[in-house]
């Protein structure tokens, strides 16, 4: 699976941050936002439910268009998005559109992450 990232200030716009992700990113515009948001602690899922979650949030994410925005976490209902997108997302990495907005600070060995692959994009 290929991942890409970028690090922004608060004062970023969202306009070129916008503009990353659909020119350098070729990532489709959304025609929906679907957020996903819940407890980071982790909990168990039955089997049934975990596939009905994760098959239903794919299918509406693919036929609308939409773009899935998460916490990026990987624990908790964040967890649970990220394995729905590996298991019911298909191999067409356009129909992918999940985005996680993690704070810095969550991030382990973040450290790496700086000046690795830089494009300036006016942030």
């Amino acid at each position: 699976m290929f991942f890409q990232f970028v690090r922004v200030a608060v004062d970023s716009k969202p306009e070129a941050l916008l503009q990353l992700m659909l020119r350098e990113w070729q990532m489709e515009r959304p025609k929906l936002l679907l957020t996903v948001h819940g407890g980071s602690e982790n909990f168990i899922l039955p089997p049934k439910v975990k596939q009905a979650f994760g098959k239903g949030l794919i299918t509406a994410a693919i036929s609308t268009g939409a773009w899935i925005l998460t916490d990026g976490i990987n624990t908790g209902v964040s967890k649970y998005v990220g394995e729905a997108v590996k298991l019911f997302g298909g191999h067409d990495l356009r129909k992918r559109n999940t985005v996680g907005i993690t704070p810095w600070g969550m991030i382990d060995n973040n450290l790496d992450l700086i000046g690795r692959d830089v494009i300036c994009c006016g942030f």
